[in-house]
């Protein structure tokens, strides 16, 4: 556990060996110097965690040496302290930069709560910038996967909407990456430095969600201990994603429609007004409009969050994507492995579209860690993936889900043509009424032929197989001809 060290910078001998000795009984570690200069010197060598000066020194007094480690770049927070107090000595010191100020003689108690505050302060700080680089690199604009016309879609959605402080909506599915867009959307605005703060609205009660969203005071029900900041106060500056906004209640949509509309909301079992700035973006697999149809859903705050919206498609919609996201997660969880997993043969990639995923991408993700997990191999085999996606056959859009877009049926027209002629694409094109090139287009829309090459893929993309072979590992999706190998 790291053990807090502070600098204690003061000319008074007596100063210094009253702190030194009150602050080791606080397991602190120590150091004292008597100048501005050396303190310099030492937080360049050391790296304390605080530093508490005296303001009236010679030479470089305390003010001075906090305006040079500001200029030199070190963030560590500095408490000034004199005996000769006054307001605008105590202001300049704040406004330079100070965490805070203590004025001599001190009680020793006000001194440790301060110091306390202080080093707890730098501990966050380091966590928030830690989280904040973590998020920054996982979820980066360019990190979304797929090429899909219907995912490049949404990427200009973000990139548009990202440059404003409108509201979103976000419409899809369960486990079609809600979240991940609303954070894209985050990282690349202008509120990317504030937090990013998520709320699931139908994962708790009524009461504990009004909590948890708006905050609480002491007392305010049972169990209320203590004053509570809820999430949307600790979005402030920053985007509150809330998710499944469908299942608020009617009396939790007002006051969700009094933030939007105000920016203002009251704490549970307060009476003070709470003022923010904090950017909404609300997510729903339901349909709100059908919702506000049926009286379950207040139409003021439909059209107050449907400013603007994206809608995120399902993953059977962008088939073509599959084997692209496939090797992404094999990418992910394959290094964990001591024998790392680093592709999928062409029979597990054939499995995996022909599977339908009604959970989306994040079954897909889940399929594909259970695969690396289980695999003796360095790639992927069909009997590798979960049992309903390796026999699965080739269903379709109507069988999957009920309904059929002309997109879907196109596709699943295309694929049963081409399989009924034995993968001759000359006689398919002409049976569907197209050129040989328009079909072969279509083929590498849908992921099913190499992107560089004019050979189609495989006839066991369309077919289950009835006995595996020896397949390639695929370590780029896009190289799936079987003639490579």
């Amino acid at each position: 556990m790291h053990r807090p060290t502070i600098l204690i910078v003061d000319d008074d001998a007596e100063t210094q060996t009253l702190l030194r000795e009150a602050l080791s009984k606080e397991e602190y570690g120590v150091d004292t110097v008597s100048d501005g200069k050396t303190a310099l010197d030492m937080v360049t060598r050391l790296g304390p965690d605080l530093v508490i000066s005296d303001i009236n020194m010679p030479g470089l007094d305390g003010l001075a040496l906090l305006e040079e480690l500001r200029a030199r770049g070190h963030d560590v927070p500095v408490i000034l302290m004199t005996a000769y107090g006054s307001l605008k000595t105590a202001v300049d010191g704040i406004r330079g930069g100070a965490f805070d100020y203590l004025s001599k003689p001190f009680i020793m108690d006000d001194v440790r709560l301060v110091i306390h505050r202080a080093l707890e302060h730098t501990q966050l700080s380091r966590q928030n910038q830690q989280l904040k680089e973590q998020l920054r690199d996982r979820y980066r604009f360019d990190n979304l996967v797929g090429s899909s016309p219907a995912v490049v879609s949404v990427y200009k959605s973000i990139a548009r909407v990202a440059q404003t402080d409108s509201t979103v909506l976000l419409e899809g599915e369960s486990g079609t990456g809600k979240e991940l867009i609303a954070r894209a959307i985050h990282t690349n605005s202008a509120r990317s430095v504030g937090p990013f703060m998520t709320v699931d609205g139908g994962a708790l009660t009524e009461t504990l969600l009004e909590s948890e969203l708006f905050g609480h005071e002491r007392g305010a029900f049972t169990g209320a201990v203590g004053s509570k900041k809820g999430l949307l106060e600790k979005a402030h500056l920053g985007t509150c994603f809330l998710d499944e906004v469908a299942d608020l209640s009617p009396a939790l949509q007002g006051k969700l429609l009094r933030v939007i509309q105000e920016k203002e909301f009251r704490r549970v079992g307060s009476t003070m007004t709470t003022t923010i700035d904090v950017r909404i973006i609300a997510a729903s697999k339901k349909d709100l409009r059908s919702l506000v149809q049926a009286g379950t859903f207040r139409e003021d705050l439909y059209y107050r969050l449907n400013v603007v919206t994206i809608r995120i498609p399902p993953l059977r919609e962008r088939m073509e994507d599959v084997p692209l996201l496939a090797q992404h997660f094999v990418q992910t969880y394959g290094p964990s492995k001591p024998k790392p997993v680093t592709g999928m043969s062409t029979e597990a990639i054939a499995a995996l579209t022909r599977y339908w995923w009604p959970g989306n991408v994040r079954e897909l993700e889940h399929a594909i860690e259970r695969a690396v997990a289980l695999t003796p191999h360095p790639i992927i085999y069909p009997e590798d993936l979960p049992h309903a996606v390796h026999t699965a056959t080739m269903q379709t859009p109507a069988q999957a889900q009920g309904w059929v877009t002309l997109e879907e049926l196109e596709r699943e027209h295309i694929v049963q043509v081409v399989k009924h002629h034995h993968h001759d694409l000359s006689r398919s094109a002409a049976v569907l009424g197209i050129h040989r090139k328009t079909l072969l287009r279509k083929l590498r829309q849908y992921g099913l032929a190499n992107a560089q090459r004019t050979r189609y893929l495989s006839p066991d993309i369309l077919s289950t197989p009835t006995q595996r072979e020896p397949a390639p590992a695929i370590s780029n999706p896009q190289e799936l001809d079987p003639s490579r190998s």
